[in-house]
């Protein structure tokens, strides 16, 4: 028996794809109407089409027009996203000041958000490596960032939450309690929803059992990149196995 048949309205349906990337992201391969009609074929209910911005991106307006085309599409309810990096330790994001029809912003730590802009993560891991900053340092700035990112935007969404950590040799297991309880009520707060991720296997179960706590609404994502991804879960049923199973304990 899998999790959400356990778990009842605090573990995520599965039915359900909430960060799906189409070729208006340049990394993937297959359009909006091919994710759709991946979503078609596996009776999905609900799927949040998502892709890269930057501030200075100038299609959103025309890829919203075209999620809007495809509404209402038989049996599947179609959300529009943009997903965009936090820049810096004051939470600021890389997105363009309009965002006419988006229904979600897919918050993402792709870099390390320093004081003075984004780190790549292979700097970040030879700082680590050199003592020039401790694992306690970055986790703290990598919170602060989240938190303080979850109040720029309405209607926000954790893509990938901790998806950093192990790029730059740290593990969840070293965030400490009183920081994800923090992030957890600043989630609530700010009505984010918090991705369970396909593709990078985050965030751990603790993570989840966390959010869950604090009554953060959790949703399935594969972050697809190719529709024949489109609502397939393998570690995301890990993940809420773990998570569930140990509250349940």
């Amino acid at each position: 028996m899998i999790a959400a048949d356990r778990a009842g309205a605090a573990c995520p349906a599965l039915d359900e794809d909430h960060h799906i990337h189409s070729t208006f992201s340049t990394d993937a391969v297959s359009t909006l109407e091919q994710n759709v009609a991946a979503a078609q074929r596996l009776g999905l209910r609900v799927i949040c089409l998502a892709d890269h911005v930057r501030r200075d991106s100038t299609w959103v307006p025309e890829f919203t027009t075209a999620v809007a085309r495809l509404r209402p599409t038989a049996g599947v309810r179609l959300l529009a996203g943009v997903e965009a990096k936090i820049l810096d330790v004051s939470g600021r994001l890389d997105l363009p000041g309009d965002l006419p029809g988006v229904d979600r912003v897919l918050i993402a730590d792709h870099q390390f958000p320093g004081e003075y802009g984004p780190v790549h993560p292979r700097d970040l891991r030879a700082a680590l490596a050199s003592g020039q900053r401790s694992p306690a340092e970055v986790i703290d700035g990598l919170i602060t960032a989240t938190g303080r990112a979850l109040a720029q935007v309405a209607r926000p969404q954790l893509a990938h939450l901790f998806s950093l950590l192990p790029k730059v040799g740290l593990d969840e297991a070293q965030v400490p309690g009183p920081a994800l309880d923090q992030l957890a009520r600043a989630a609530h707060r700010a009505g984010a929803c918090v991705e369970v991720n396909e593709k990078w296997g985050c965030p751990s179960g603790r993570v989840i059992r966390a959010m869950a706590g604090a009554g953060v609404r959790l949703v399935a994502s594969t972050d697809s990149h190719d529709c024949a991804a489109v609502g397939g879960y393998q570690r995301v049923r890990r993940i809420l196995d773990e998570a569930f199973t140990a509250a349940e304990a």
